[in-house]
């Protein structure tokens, strides 16, 4: 059987490879099964959803952030923020928040014919906050939250510490807040 791969979305992707002209072998996900070969993911490769949805196949990263502390800013999130639909998203040594930015309750209320539709389809994420690993021995992490302005879009430093689970409870509670724009 193809490797295959059904997203949040609910959408199934289903993973190609070709030749490069160098002779080496490159794969892909597309929605479109015509044309899928690969039956087993390819070894020290591993199936990757970004927040968004999108699949890829990418090599296996090497995990700097432990399991611990991916579940302590899960925890600060589902206690102290305000907002419930959000991601997180592990690249190195970043730890990624994303929050819905479609308010989906507002396209419910657009049509009563709101029965059986896959709201998820609609979602769209956006990275708020990210947690940086900035010293791997003593376990220190930095805040930075994400700069709206026009021209400018980029990370503004917040706050580091040793305490991940206070420097999460400090900053998580102002996603979705006016206070989110007031944090410098």
């Amino acid at each position: 059987m193809i490797v295959m791969y059904k997203n949040f979305r609910g959408d199934m992707y289903y993973l190609h490879s070709r030749l490069t002209k160098k002779g080496n072998t490159t794969y892909h996900f597309a929605k479109k099964s015509a044309g899928a070969d690969v039956r087993e993911i390819p070894e020290g490769y591993e199936i990757y959803e970004d927040p968004n949805g999108k699949v890829y196949l990418r090599k296996i990263l090497k995990q700097l952030i432990n399991d611990n502390e991916i579940k302590t800013i899960e925890t600060a999130m589902e206690k102290h923020c305000p907002i419930k639909d959000f991601k997180i998203d592990v690249k190195k040594e970043y730890i990624y928040i994303y929050t819905v930015s479609t308010p989906i309750d507002e396209l419910q209320n657009l049509t009563p014919f709101t029965s059986g539709v896959n709201f998820d389809k609609y979602k769209d994420y956006e990275t708020m906050l990210r947690f940086t690993l900035i010293d791997i021995q003593n376990r220190i992490f930095a805040v930075e939250r994400f700069c709206f302005l026009g021209g400018i879009e980029d990370w503004i430093d917040l706050d580091s510490s040793e305490n991940l689970q206070k420097l999460a409870m400090d900053y998580v509670q102002h996603i979705g807040q006016d206070s989110f724009f007031d944090l410098i």
